[in-house]
Parts: structure tokens; sequence; C-alpha cells
């Protein structure tokens, strides 16, 4: 999909949206591949995670937001937003939840263990390997599982970024 600012495309992932194009969330890849300004969308929450390349600094209302690799930063959509990349290109997770409509987080888990049942699993480096009750899901680097209707869901190796979202 074009962005909003069209200086870019991203892939989207997941999201809630309907037959008239609305959504109340969005989950999305995206790759960054010059600096520039990002695209300034009203009354949303996002979390951003850079999942290759050497990171970025985001410029959010002038006050300096270091994107490293695999750490989660947030802002606020309606913010005036430039990207300045580290050390080339980048891709980015994007997590936009419209503050009225619903809320969501998104962080890294690196080690195994359990993981919330209601959960969008990204592999991040390379397979992971994800237990979904008795089902053992192989997700390769950037594939995702959106649904695991399960009462037990762990992380058996790899790196994933963990997406919860919740409408109101």
């Amino acid at each position: 999909m074009p962005w909003a600012n069209g200086r870019g495309t991203s892939y989207e992932i997941a999201s809630d949206r309907n037959s008239s194009d609305e959504w109340s969330w969005r989950l999305a890849m995206a790759p960054v591949n010059e600096d520039g300004p990002f695209s300034r969308i009203d009354c949303v929450n996002r979390s951003l995670v850079v999942v290759e390349g050497a990171g970025m600094v985001l410029s959010v209302d002038r006050k300096k937001l270091q994107c490293h690799p695999l750490q989660v930063v947030q802002f606020r959509g309606e913010a005036i937003t430039e990207a300045a990349l580290i050390d080339g290109p980048i891709t980015d997770i994007n997590l936009m939840v419209r503050r009225k409509d619903a809320t969501g987080a998104m962080h890294i888990v690196h080690q195994a263990g359990a993981l919330a049942s209601t959960s969008i699993i990204v592999a991040v480096n390379g397979p992971a390997r994800v237990q979904c009750d008795e089902t053992l899901v192989m997700l390769e680097r950037h594939d995702a599982l959106l649904e695991c209707d399960s009462h037990s869901l762990a992380l058996e190796s790899g790196s994933v970024c963990v997406v919860s979202v919740q409408t109101r």
C-alpha cells in the first residue's frame, strides 16, 4: 500500500480494515530507503521497531528519537516527523492504532517462553519456532502468525515481534 505522503510503500500484515477501507488498528512492514518525512496521521498512536538495517533517528516535533534495531519506539501520528537513516536503508514494523477506537502494544522477545495468546507474532531475525497448543509453527524471517486460537502460545526459539491490539 502506498504511504499517505506518497514517498514509499508498506506491506500490511494485519488490520481490522472494513469494507469502507477504514481501520481502528493496522500493522505493517515498510522499507525506508531514504531520509524524509513520515506521513502525518491524526488521532493515531504509532509504535515502530527497526527489524533490518542500522536504524534511524526520528525528529518528532523537533525532538530526537533514536530508533535502534529491535527497540520499540512510540510517537503520535499527528506529530511532524522526519527520518534520518543512520547507515543506509532500514525495514520497520509499524503498529498504528486510532486512539478513540483501540489500544495496542508491541515488544521484541528473544528468549523462549510463554507469549500472550491474543498476539500477532512476526519473526524478525531468521527462523522462529512458535508452539501453538500442540502445533509447532515455523516462521521464516518476516513471516507472521496472525491467529492462534490457543490456550498455550510459546516461543521455542528465535526472535519475534509480539503485537497485541484491543479494540474499544
